[in-house]
């Protein structure tokens, strides 16, 4: 099976466009099924315990108890439920080019699983921070961190398409910038002026101080001049929430759901937003919707011209 795995992610990267983190997730899932076959031994038929990994003897069976494997190790439904998705489109793709002639995932129903509300930065904290990083700093490594929450707080960014981001997306005369997003999906977003000033400020330095040795296209570069990688994204993001006060998670999504609840919580349209965060269906921009909810309830006490009276009434009758 180690042979399909491998044609399955040049598959995925060459044909699907996928990118090398989804290729690398796809990848990981696999190999753990591949990993528990192996110590499962479990058969179904004689011929399966001499060939136990190949791709036509993989069973229903095999299948579930996988799953309930990784459902009793504790591991998120919504997480179990993205290896179903990965191993079925796995079959898929052997089931086309001949390799087996059934999908063993076919009947497998994905787990139920609770909503969660997208996790959100405060916005009067968000505005905190932001004054803190509005002075510009002559220190590289400083500039760029504080660009980067800048810039991913501006523009909803995924970690993976900030990374991403090299000097010809960007525009500075027309405050655009060019985003290569999922699926080698392109869009173009708007740049706060601000925003523009201190990428402006941050090539200047980074001109000034010699680093684009290496790398040369990519915009965020380390101090030696190579491509900032999306764990050093991860780092930067962790340690200016954390400096914040911002609790639970601090992860560079966080900022991507910020952006995307202020934008919603000062009336921008789902479209709008669906187009900002590169959204291939409106479903997947709709969770922001809930957490409008505290915001609209908050608007609507304050305008409407009963809410006050009544709520002044009920103050009295439980003194009563």
């Amino acid at each position: 099976m180690t042979d399909y795995i491998a044609l399955f992610g040049r598959y995925l990267s060459a044909e699907r466009r996928c990118s090398a983190d989804t290729v690398d997730i796809y990848t990981r899932d696999l190999r753990d099924f591949e990993r528990y076959l192996q110590q499962s031994g479990d058969t179904d038929d004689n011929d399966r315990c001499s060939a136990p990994m190949d791709p036509a003897a993989v069973s229903l069976r095999d299948v579930r108890g996988w799953v309930m494997r990784n459902v009793e190790q504790g591991i998120a439904p919504g997480s179990v439920n993205r290896k179903i998705s990965t191993l079925r489109s796995f079959f898929r793709y052997l089931m086309r080019e001949g390799v087996v002639t059934k999908n063993p995932v076919h009947d497998i129903k994905a787990l139920r699983q609770g909503r969660h509300l997208p996790v959100f930065v405060e916005e009067s904290r968000m505005d905190q921070l932001v004054r803190v990083l509005e002075e510009p700093s002559e220190e590289f490594s400083v500039e760029r961190d504080a660009v980067v929450i800048l810039l991913l707080y501006a523009c909803g960014l995924r970690r993976s398409e900030l990374a991403g981001l090299t000097l010809n997306g960007l525009d500075l005369t027309n405050h655009t910038l060019r985003v290569m997003g999922k699926g080698a999906k392109e869009r173009i977003l708007p740049l706060l002026p601000a925003v523009a000033e201190r990428l402006e400020h941050y090539l200047q330095l980074r001109t000034q101080e010699k680093i684009c040795e290496n790398d040369k296209d990519f915009l965020f570069l380390t101090n030696k001049g190579r491509r900032l990688t999306d764990a050093g994204v991860y780092r930067i993001v962790r340690m200016y929430l954390s400096s914040a006060g911002v609790q639970g998670k601090r992860s560079p999504h966080v900022l991507r759901h910020t952006f995307a609840t202020h934008l919603m919580q000062h009336g921008a349209s789902l479209r709008v937003v669906q187009q900002l965060l590169g959204h291939a269906s409106l479903a997947a921009t709709q969770i922001y919707t809930h957490n409008t909810i505290e915001s609209l309830k908050k608007t609507y006490f304050q305008a409407h011209p009963r809410a006050h009276t009544n709520h002044y009434q009920s103050k009295k009758e439980d003194k009563v």
